[in-house]
């Protein structure tokens, strides 16, 4: 049975995309730089694993996922690259990443200090990065103070002491690279470097630095130092509206299409949806499209989310509902059901955008990404082919 015989309703992966999108990011970053696939979160919707196929072949050799979990899926369907773990790792786990060779990033001697000893239980090696807190708040050796620079250096000194476990390098993340407003980050950057020189300076091997993700890549050279970590560029999608767009050339990798599943005519004043928030202005004509807000069409853009059928757009009617959504197509003779509409790609010479839907719902694109790759089946297309 094909998908679109289970579901009417489907997530396009154009992996050519993908690939143009890689190759455009190994030209901005440089040829000697590592690039660093960063498919967590199912590789933001689209599919880890067909994802990291195609980094593959595009001569990536390093991923990033968020939990031991993500990269299981990867070890699992055989991939045997490095695997870097940007979430704090359970020490529960410290036995899966000695001996499938992960790399999780430590912000703590006593996470150190256990994983250290799980290797020595094991008779193995263990790499890990040295998460740094420049500015984001979220994990690894806080650097706001002298103090805590003493207390982190302090810590890293007694880490870099532990059998069994090499230290690759540091990590840190930026949270404000997509600004306009350089000065923060310009900020972050300070504490990396001056940080990373004191280290040096006191005998301690970093030999891999890692700092830029998707904003940086575009904004930031200084910022790229021994690789590079890109995620929402990848899949085609820009991380902000205040980033230079001409700096780097990319391709949106996911649309969603269905296809039609009812239509029927209603008279004027006919309700439509939940609640009877919309009312039938004149005669109308209605198509039933099988997508809703647990497939992440987000309820908030009830009201105003619009359609695309024929490279026409079509307004969205009612409230958005669990699994289906109403749009007016009474302007549209020739729709039927099994008639394909875009909820999100191009038709004709229009196109809805990832950017579009998140201003809408009032939220990110990196949101509506992830949230359509959870339940909705993905066709991956490649060269005109689909692929299961």
């Amino acid at each position: 049975m094909g998908v679109e015989e289970i579901r009417q309703t489907w997530v396009e992966i154009d992996l050519d995309a993908l690939a143009y999108n890689i190759e455009s990011i190994k030209e901005k970053a440089g040829k000697d730089r590592a690039i660093i696939g960063v498919v967590k979160a199912d590789a933001y919707g689209h599919g880890a694993v067909q994802t990291a196929q195609v980094l593959e072949e595009h001569g990536v050799d390093i991923f990033a996922v968020a939990t031991v979990k993500e990269a299981m899926e990867l070890r699992d369907a055989g991939f045997d690259e490095k695997i870097l773990i940007l979430g704090i790792t359970s020490k529960s786990c410290d036995e899966i990443v000695v001996n499938e060779k992960l790399i999780p990033v430590i912000g703590s001697y006593n996470d150190a200090l256990a994983l250290s000893q799980k290797a020595q239980e094991l008779d193995k090696d263990v790499s890990v990065m040295l998460a740094l807190d420049t500015g984001m708040g979220r994990i690894g050796f806080v650097l706001r103070t002298m103090e805590d620079i003493i207390a982190a250096e302090d810590e890293i000194s007694e880490i870099f002491g532990l059998d069994r476990l090499n230290v690759e390098g540091v990590i840190s993340h930026f949270s404000k690279a997509d600004e306009a407003d350089r000065s923060y980050t310009e900020s972050q950057l300070e504490i990396f470097n001056q940080f990373y020189e004191k280290l040096s300076s006191d005998g301690y091997s970093l030999p891999f630095l890692t700092i830029a993700n998707s904003a940086a890549i575009m904004e930031y050279p200084k910022a790229y130092f021994d690789g590079v970590r890109p995620g929402i560029i990848l899949y085609g999608c820009y991380p902000s509206d205040e980033v230079h767009k001409e700096n780097l050339d990319i391709r949106p990798v996911m649309s969603v299409r269905a296809n039609i599943v009812y239509v029927k005519n209603l008279p004027k004043g006919s309700a439509v949806s939940y609640g009877g928030v919309f009312t039938a202005d004149r005669d109308m004509r209605v198509a039933t499209v099988g997508i809703g807000y647990a497939d992440g069409y987000p309820r908030s853009i009830s009201g105003k989310a619009e359609m695309l059928v024929d490279g026409h757009r079509v307004p969205v009617i009612g409230r958005i509902c669990m699994d289906q959504c109403m749009i007016d197509v009474t302007d549209l003779p020739q729709v039927c059901r099994g008639t394909q509409v875009t909820i999100m790609g191009k038709s004709g010479d229009d196109e809805i955008s990832a950017d579009e839907l998140a201003e809408k719902a009032g939220t990110i694109n990196y949101e509506i990404l992830c949230d359509f790759g959870l339940r909705l089946d993905k066709r991956y297309i490649k060269k005109e082919e689909q692929q299961g």
